[in-house]
């Protein structure tokens, strides 16, 4: 069995609950960077971006592969971008 795979067993709800927290959490990053007037408050959209396709995967819109393609292409995004802000 690879690692991981008791993961198989246990409900979509859980799994789903779990993206939605985390897309919460990223639309919370957000506000609170926005608020601080941090340069890198927009970045923080690429991750809530990816909890949607996430999300998408569990309502049969896409693969899990292509959601976790896409959601790995958006954090390394991410990674550049707030990598690439000077400091301030």
């Amino acid at each position: 069995m690879p690692i991981g795979g008791f993961l198989d067993s246990l409900p979509p709800m859980l799994f789903i609950a779990a993206h939605i927290l985390f897309l919460v959490i990223g639309v919370w990053a957000w506000s609170k960077a926005s608020r601080a007037k941090n340069k890198i408050a927009s970045a923080f959209w690429l991750y809530v971006i990816a909890q949607v396709v996430f999300l998408g995967f569990f309502g049969g819109i896409v693969t899990m592969k292509m959601a976790v393609l896409v959601e790995q292409t958006l954090m390394v995004i991410m990674v550049i971008w707030i990598a690439s802000q000077k400091a301030p």
